[in-house]
């Protein structure tokens, strides 16, 4: 059986393991308030995370959660690990009334994309631009 909850720093080896196969990048321990971890656990076992991001709008002066790194351990991609790290995201934001969750996803993660898709985000037509200013 699946669990989620919140990243604790004892889960960093197991959470680097899985973001070094899907993102090939690596993360250290952290304090943030406006930033949320979440570890998808079987068995004790971690094998998902997700990182969420608190973002004021200050034009509507409401808050929006981004969500980055949604990331499956390949042993255990289809089983609806995915789908519990978005729903636990969700019921975060929920709670701390925000006006909507947002990410973004390259256009080569197909799966990802229909993960995305029938966890109730839509798609938007548009294009992301970035500028680099330091290469990390």
């Amino acid at each position: 059986m699946i669990d989620v909850r919140f990243y604790e720093n004892r889960d960093l080896d197991s959470v680097n393991t899985i973001l070094e196969e899907e993102f090939k990048v690596s993360k250290s321990n952290f304090n943030n308030s406006s930033i949320k971890e979440i570890v998808a656990l079987d068995n004790g076992k971690v094998c998902g995370y997700l990182l969420l991001t608190k973002v004021l709008n200050p034009i509507l002066n409401k808050y929006y959660y981004l969500v980055d790194y949604v990331c499956v351990s390949s042993s255990y991609r289809g089983r609806g690990v995915g789908k519990k790290l978005l729903s636990f995201a969700e019921e975060i934001a929920l709670r701390d009334d925000a006006i909507y969750l947002q990410l973004t996803c390259s256009s080569f993660r197909v799966a990802a994309h229909k993960l995305y898709e029938s966890c109730g985000f839509i798609k938007r037509d548009s294009d992301i631009f970035r500028k680099v200013l330091k290469w990390f």
